[in-house]
């Protein structure tokens, strides 16, 4: 009788020291790294009296922008952030999360997750407000309306989706630890409530709630594929893993393809509106 291929089952956690810099080494480097950014930004980036067209100088998230060619604004526009409060939340919702899911996944998993969803959140809600937009009868057509889209939340909410799939699987692993089991299933609560918390204050008008969905079900979907597509042996594994993150990269830069360079006359000359103002306000600056 021969085995048969199956999904892969989490092992329950290895136990290591309390403080290991190496588990948690690529999360401290994404976390750091924004903060470096956001003080090159704040000290070095921010010349206009604007702070909006600082941000869209600088790279922020604007569908008239990124959807007519700008599409380098999805990456950088996730390593922006509004202001420190902003950071702060962003950064330690990505060390308490990332943590987690570097344990879980490995770091070339996390690394592929969090910029894959934070990318692909960015391109969901570029398009999302413009689907709002030429939608809402309440917008004149005379008006130009800007909303600047800029933060991690998009990649940090692939994270928890991706930790919420690999921990229910965990807790289905048969004769697991008792303890181990309440552990885990602890931390499933807690961040499929941080989910849910963060989508209803999505709600709020000025937050790009579009972000935090598109993030979630991209991460979601990348790591059904790395957990439940079924596997032999450690080699296979690998392999399903590069293939899964091969195939998410390819999809992504097919969308990004398809939805970035419209020639729809109406967010042309919206596009060539905003860069005339942020051109105007250098040139003022200049006198």
């Amino acid at each position: 009788m021969t085995d048969q291929p199956s999904a892969h089952v989490p092992s329950p956690p290895k136990k290591t020291p309390l403080f290991s810099f190496k588990a948690i080494m690529l999360t401290s480097g994404l976390v750091l790294l924004n903060i470096v950014i956001y003080f090159y930004q704040l000290h070095f980036a921010s010349p206009l009296d604007s702070r909006e067209n600082n941000l869209l100088l600088f790279g922020a998230n604007v569908y008239q922008l990124s959807l007519t060619g700008d599409w380098w604004r999805y990456p950088i526009s996730m390593l922006l952030h509004s202001n420190g409060v902003h950071l702060a939340f962003n950064s330690l919702a990505l060390f308490v999360i990332g943590i987690e899911c570097e344990r879980n996944y490995g770091k070339s998993k996390l690394l592929a997750i969090y910029f894959i969803s934070g990318i692909g959140a960015a391109l969901f809600s570029a398009y999302w407000q413009y689907y709002e937009d030429i939608n809402d009868p309440t917008l004149t057509d005379n008006m130009v309306y800007i909303t600047v889209g800029v933060g991690a939340s998009g990649a940090i909410m692939g994270l928890a989706a991706a930790s919420v799939i690999y921990l229910y699987q965990a807790i289905r692993v048969p004769n697991i630890n008792p303890t181990i089991h309440a552990q885990q299933k602890r931390l499933l609560y807690n961040i499929l409530g941080m989910i849910v918390l963060t989508l209803i204050s999505g709600l709020q008008a000025g937050v790009d709630n579009a972000a935090h969905i598109g993030g979630a079900s991209i991460g979601a979907l990348i790591s059904l594929g790395y957990i439940f597509i079924p596997v032999k042996t450690r080699q296979q594994k690998l392999i399903t893993g590069l293939f899964v993150t091969i195939a998410a990269i390819g999809l992504l830069l097919f969308a990004i393809d398809h939805f970035s360079f419209s020639l729809d006359s109406k967010l042309l000359d919206e596009r060539e509106f905003i860069y005339q103002e942020i051109n105007n306000e250098m040139m003022e600056l200049r006198k």
